[in-house]
């Protein structure tokens, strides 16, 4: 697995730390919720070892009590703002005449 692909690893690992829970108690939590996740998944999402699902993701920000954008970290901007990757201007054919 290429390390990019996991991105929510370490802002899980600080949202938990922040409310001073062990990983046993967040998934002990998730679990409640109904997410099915172990300490050991738990332990290799924020290790970026492994990938979240979209729906692991929508549990972790409800027993954080955040929005799931808070879950993702902000796109990489260049210095006009917008996203990279993303080109503003419309493309089109010159006319030959």
């Amino acid at each position: 697995m290429r390390r990019d692909s996991n991105v929510i690893g370490q802002i899980v690992s600080r949202l938990r730390y922040e409310r001073h829970w062990s990983q046993d108690d967040l998934v002990a939590r998730l679990q409640i919720l109904g997410c099915s996740i172990t300490r050991s998944i738990l332990a290799n999402i924020e290790t970026r070892r492994s990938v979240a699902t979209d729906k692991q993701i929508l549990y972790f920000a409800q027993v954080f009590g955040v929005d799931a954008a808070k879950i993702l970290p902000p796109l990489p901007t260049r210095s006009k703002g917008t996203p990279l990757g993303i080109n503003t201007q419309a493309a089109t054919r010159r006319r030959r005449e």
